[in-house]
């Protein structure tokens, strides 16, 4: 067995083994599928089996279609097993639909219809993955905060999207269990989910389903023969009438157009050890979703296991330093629930994963070739997005008829400067709001 620890550049590049992640805890590792061998046919290959992978085989599936999954490790390897286990159902930016040739509304019915995605896809396939509509907490410390929040998101209330709920300085303390932060809006659909466990129970419904599932398969290349398209791996060949890549911010070989279309973004996440019963009654009493406002530098999670999940972006060039980063997020837990200072909180384990940004606050969903797709870059709030627009794909790939998807196709192009939001958000916003957070000032 290989124990050596992870270098700094598998953390920057957000590769350390998932084992490390603790949503992988404390019941390990899922079961691992097999390595494809030999050449076998299928509908739809699907090339990566994260979210958007798991989702879109789960939903063909169950439409009778015959799909392979081919993953280049193991489900819930990329970001569906790093991410922060935030449940967040809004659209960014309605401005994007406004291009749509129906202005975004045939999409907006199905967001609506569909934004509790992980809970319901979880109770009707039994998938055991924490996946709670506790809600989602937005706190500001003043007025003015709350006041902006709301203006930027009105759109989603009027939209019929999400409710902003309004909570009292005392509803905010029963709810956060510290008055730190008076004001506060309520999503009450958002909530909480294990990334990892949903994923890797997505792909074993679809499974049951009759999906053929092969891991440790990394896609080399894809060709056309004939009418159909070839997908090769070390060891065998997927032949299928349609190819969807869903392969996020861990883009691959296969496709180059893929490989720079997108900005990449470390991030890392931290579970601490369940909490002792005196801090249980005070951090999250309610088991909830929180997040800050305006800057989200230390959004949090409190999960069944009663452990915290923390995250953020990591300080430049020290990816790998979970101490430090602990220790940031332990001294904003002091601040903000002064009461833990003589309480044990310790670090569980420590992670990264790598984020797919866009120019756009909408996931790219490209037609490559004919019969060739691309479904990714979901950017933060992968957890209903991702799983959602498998669905909606899926339906139209089902009834051969992309005219039914509620959003265009696009064709990948290579951004400008592929570090940019690496400098932006890590190198110059982060180390500003950590600095401002320090003084007192957000």
């Amino acid at each position: 067995m290989n124990l050596q620890m992870p270098s700094n550049a598998d953390f920057e590049r957000g590769e350390v083994p998932v084992t490390l992640s603790g949503w992988t805890m404390p019941q390990g590792i899922s079961h691992p599928w097999p390595v494809l061998e030999g050449d076998t046919e299928t509908s739809v290959a699907v090339i990566g089996a994260g979210l958007a992978g798991s989702s879109l085989a789960l939903h063909l599936a169950e439409a009778g279609v015959a799909v392979t999954v081919i993953e280049a490790r193991q489900p819930g390897w990329g970001a569906s097993g790093r991410n922060a286990g935030h449940v967040l159902p809004i659209l960014r930016d309605l401005n994007v639909l406004e291009k749509y040739t129906d202005g975004g509304r045939r999409f907006l019915e199905l967001f609506r219809e569909h934004l509790t995605i992980p809970y319901d896809l979880s109770r009707r396939h039994g998938i055991d993955c924490d996946a709670v509509r506790s809600g989602y907490v937005n706190g500001m410390r003043s007025e003015r905060a709350l006041d902006a929040f709301r203006r930027q998101h009105g759109d989603l209330e009027r939209a019929g999207i999400q409710r902003l709920v309004p909570l009292s300085p005392e509803e905010m303390h029963r709810r956060l269990g510290t008055g730190a932060y008076p004001y506060g809006v309520l999503f009450e659909d958002g909530g909480r989910v294990n990334p990892y466990l949903f994923t890797n129970g997505m792909i074993a419904a679809a499974a049951r389903m009759g999906t053929r599932v092969h891991g440790d398969s990394e896609a080399l290349s894809i060709n056309r023969t004939g009418s159909r398209w070839c997908v090769r791996t070390a060891h065998g060949s997927v032949t299928a009438d349609r190819v969807v890549f869903c392969t996020n911010a861990y883009p691959g070989k296969a496709v180059p157009a893929l490989q720079d279309a997108f900005y990449p973004l470390t991030a890392y996440a931290i579970t601490t050890r369940p909490l002792p019963p005196e801090a249980l009654e005070l951090v999250l009493p309610g088991g909830g979703t929180f997040a800050q406002v305006p800057v989200d530098l230390n959004p949090i999670v409190r999960d069944r296991h009663h452990r915290l999940i923390l995250s953020s972006i990591p300080r430049s060039g020290g990816a790998k330093d979970a101490d430090w980063h602990f220790r940031s997020q332990l001294r904003w837990l002091h601040r903000t629930w002064p009461a833990t200072r003589g309480m044990t909180i310790e670090m569980e384990t420590y992670w990264t994963g790598r984020v797919a940004m866009r120019d756009r606050q909408f996931p790219g969903v490209f037609e490559l070739q004919d019969g060739v797709y691309g479904l990714m870059y979901f950017n933060a709030w992968g957890n209903v997005m991702a799983p959602l627009m498998g669905k909606l794909l899926a339906d139209a790939l089902a009834k051969d008829d992309p005219g039914r998807l509620p959003f265009p196709l696009e064709t990948p192009e290579p951004v400008s400067m592929p570090c940019k939001q690496e400098l932006l958000i890590r190198h110059l916003l982060i180390p500003a709001a950590r600095t401002a957070q320090r003084l007192g000032i957000i």
